[in-house]
């Protein structure tokens, strides 16, 4: 692991842990590698002296192994996990190659999946632009419930929880179609915020609304990739209008 790191810059001056514990009768391997922060403490005699502690809420190198899914299910692509930090694809690269991994369940791309069968099957539904909506805001609470709870989303437990449209439900449209999305799979939350949500930034400009604006106060032109906005918010508002009297336009 050391002979990997030193390919990589993000990990100068941190500290590599290994931890293996047992969470629900199974067992993890956990390995991190954590940056140093200084700070000071106070004791009972109230003297003030220097500290150093681990800086774990920043950590962005960790990756985690189900020991017990690895050894009972060899076949599986579902025993390890690394988080993605700051530094984004080099870890990833980072982690497979310092653990001889290949890619399995990509997430990001099961919820893209999950996002265009949604869509695919109010289209063929025929659905208008409110029903669709309210469809996908049905889609997007019981992903984001399963979020929070640190659950997976099953597409049969989401088809159940949605009112079909037609002869078939939503599970079996998605089968039909072929979408190859998994039994279940983890929720990604930026790629949900998709199904209630536009956003995107880029070049100084970052734009987020929700997605029943479009058309109705916000609307885009394909032909000249422009956005006309009626009505902005108060704050905005108010620091272009303070801008524009001081002299700026």
């Amino acid at each position: 692991m050391r002979d990997e790191l030193a390919k990589y810059p993000f990990a100068e001056g941190s500290i590599v842990r290994f931890c293996q514990y047992r969470y629900l009768a199974v067992e993890y391997l956990l390995v991190a590698v954590l940056s140093s922060c200084s700070s000071m403490r106070v004791n009972e005699q109230l003297d003030i002296s220097s500290t150093y502690y681990m800086d774990i809420p920043h950590a962005d190198i960790v990756a985690r192994i189900d020991l017990t899914e690895w050894e009972t299910n060899p076949e599986s692509q579902r025993y390890l996990t690394f988080l993605k930090g700051r530094v984004g694809r080099k870890v990833a690269d980072f982690f497979m190659n310092f653990l001889g991994a290949s890619a399995g369940l990509d997430t990001k791309a099961q919820n893209r999946g999950l996002l265009q069968a949604v869509d695919d099957y109010c289209a063929d539904a025929q659905l208008d632009k409110n029903e669709r909506q309210q469809y996908r805001q049905q889609v997007y609470s019981y992903c984001n419930e399963q979020l929070q709870t640190g659950e997976e989303i099953e597409v049969a437990a989401l088809s159940q929880e949605l009112p079909p449209l037609g002869e078939k439900t939503f599970h079996a449209f998605s089968e039909e179609q072929g979408y190859e999305l998994e039994e279940s799979f983890p929720a990604d939350r930026s790629t949900l915020r998709q199904l209630t949500k536009f956003a995107g930034s880029g070049g100084g400009l970052t734009i987020n609304f929700d997605a029943l604006l479009l058309g109705e106060r916000i609307f885009w032109d394909p032909t000249t990739d422009t956005l006309t906005i009626k009505g902005t918010p108060p704050n905005l508002r108010y620091q272009l209008q303070r801008r524009l009297s001081s002299g700026d336009k």
